[in-house]
């Protein structure tokens, strides 16, 4: 029955037009993508162009007709209209996709994070988008037929529609397993089916986690302390979202490390990163796995650099002015940066960098009796928001782009803004390393970021793109070491991995336990940069 006069519709009509808003709405994206990728064949045809959407659709009206019954159909259909509004809002401005990794970004950040990326237009575009695929929903009364007639008709609905859909598909097979095999990123644009599945792993995985038994690695790391006259002072300070390729020691031609250049610290080029985004690649960094055998649950559920520090009897700190450190310091002390607005260094939403030196400085207080390890993770250049990054002192590049519907501002404004935020972060790490410098430790920095950002290059911005096809942007990080003891020998120790490539977040865990005169059964010597240093490898 179709009645759309008195406001009523069958139950298989109902899932139909569904159907068919989510093909024609939701997968615009995708069918474009798909039909420009066959477009590069020789041989696309006029019935790839019809068997395509007709597939799409039989898979649609199948999922629908498995999940959409009544008393609950509608708010169903609501949730799932609302949550694909948002991820085609961010496919078609961003380029992004919700893999695996994107929708555990989606639940490991912050609510100052995740609000960053909301502006005037993004409000408006959602609004539309979901007041026009859910409006017509609760008016409509939607009429079932008793329980097994229901089952029976529905089963004879998709069987006939993906029917006629598979005779299509196999008329064409050969153009569907060019494109798809081409092509494999397009599976992922696919909306709900996509983020649906990704969001079912990621809590299967989570309840996993839950019940896995912790992993110890070594239960007795021992800490090296020969040659050493004073206690060592091991700073990491993990970077956000810094792209190598902005860096002036990466052959970047503006001076966005005017500030660390006079401290001659050791570069690494072109460093490859774990992941494309800090829920992977902080945990990969500051665990013993590589990023072919990393994973999160994993990673969260075996013993990390922090803890054998710990153990080895290094006092560790983590300090936080980033949405958290993703599981890696649960056993360790932990201090979350507050963004009250009352200092002048915050706004009640972010703080500059700039707070992590007063709280280190207050941490160099204590009396030198023991090694020390303090990670600093600073917000750096975290998007969309990057205006927010930098105070206006440090408003370096001009015009900038003080918006956070990025893909709105020209090019030259959006690198602008980036590249003040290299430069401020530089900043502050030149303070870091004039802190640290005047302390009674032997004093070791090390500066790497997370994951690289895409600056509208091809039309994508952010990160977190699958790893499998991400540009180059997103995945070479810049990276660099510096000390006040031994500086030399640590330059000549670290020079034969500083060319482009020859160093990852592989060897971040390996080379820091070097540096912190950890021996332990856990470290790899060919992942670490110093062991080749013989007794000079202790730093």
């Amino acid at each position: 029955m179709i009645n759309i006069g008195q406001g009523q519709l069958n139950s298989r009509a109902f899932i139909s037009i569904n159907a068919l808003i989510f093909l024609v709405i939701f997968n615009y994206p995708f069918l474009g993508a798909s039909y420009n990728a066959a477009a590069q064949t020789e041989n696309t045809s006029i019935l790839f162009m019809l068997a395509l959407p007709a597939l799409l659709f039989a898979l649609l009206h199948t999922f629908l007709s498995l999940i959409l019954w009544p008393r609950s159909e509608k708010w169903v259909l609501t949730f799932l209209y609302v949550v694909s509004s948002a991820v085609l809002y961010a496919q078609m401005s961003y380029r992004v996709v919700f893999d695996y990794t994107m929708i555990q970004n989606v639940f490991e950040t912050d609510a100052s994070e995740a609000t960053s990326y909301l502006a005037s237009s993004t409000i408006l575009t959602l609004g539309i988008l979901i007041a026009s695929s859910v409006s017509w929903l609760w008016p409509v009364k939607v009429k079932y037929s008793s329980t097994w007639k229901e089952i029976s008709a529905r089963v004879i609905s998709c069987g006939a529609i993906l029917a006629v859909a598979m005779a299509l598909t196999l008329g064409c097979y050969a153009e569907f397993a060019a494109t798809a095999r081409n092509n494999p990123e397009l599976k992922r644009q696919i909306i709900p089916f996509e983020w649906v599945d990704n969001t079912y792993d990621y809590w299967r995985d989570r309840l996993i986690t839950d019940r896995q038994e912790f992993v110890v690695l070594d239960p007795a790391p021992t800490l090296n302390k020969v040659g050493q006259d004073k206690p060592r002072l091991t700073i990491v300070i993990l970077g956000e979202t810094a792209r190598a390729d902005h860096f002036t020691y990466n052959g970047y031609e503006r001076e966005t490390n005017r500030y660390t250049t006079p401290f001659q610290v050791v570069y690494f080029k072109d460093v490859i990163s774990c992941g494309t985004a800090t829920a992977v690649s902080v945990p990969c960094m500051f665990s013993d796995l590589t990023r072919k055998d990393f994973s999160s649950s994993a990673a969260k559920n075996r013993q990390n650099l922090l803890d054998l520090a710990l153990q080895s009897g290094i006092d560790v700190t983590w300090i936080d002015n980033n949405s958290s450190c993703k599981g890696m310091c649960s056993r360790q002390v932990y201090e979350q940066v507050e963004t009250d607005a009352s200092d002048p260094l915050c706004d009640g939403d972010y703080c500059f960098d700039e707070i992590l030196l007063v709280r280190l400085k207050a941490k160099l207080t204590q009396p030198a009796n023991r090694d020390i390890l303090i990670v600093l993770h600073q917000i750096g250049s975290h998007g969309p928001t990057y205006y927010r990054r930098y105070p206006d002192a440090y408003r370096l590049y001009t015009p900038d782009c003080p918006r956070s519907d990025i893909q709105n501002c020209s090019t030259a404004a959006l690198v602008n803004t980036y590249d003040n935020t290299i430069a401020y972060s530089d900043y502050v790490n030149a303070k870091v390393i004039e802190l640290v410098d005047t302390a009674e430790y032997d004093a070791t920095v090390m500066y790497i970021s997370d994951h690289g950002e895409s600056l509208g290059e091809g039309g994508v911005y952010l990160h977190g793109l699958p790893y499998s096809f991400a540009p180059k942007t997103q995945t070479r990080v810049p990276m660099w070491v510096w000390t006040n003891h031994h500086p030399q020998v640590l330059k000549n120790c670290l020079a034969p991995f500083t060319e482009p490539t020859l160093a990852s977040h592989d060897n971040v865990f390996h080379t820091l336990m070097g540096i912190m005169g950890i021996s332990s059964t856990a470290v790899r010597p060919e992942l670490d940069m110093t062991s080749h240093c013989g007794e000079l490898a202790a730093l």
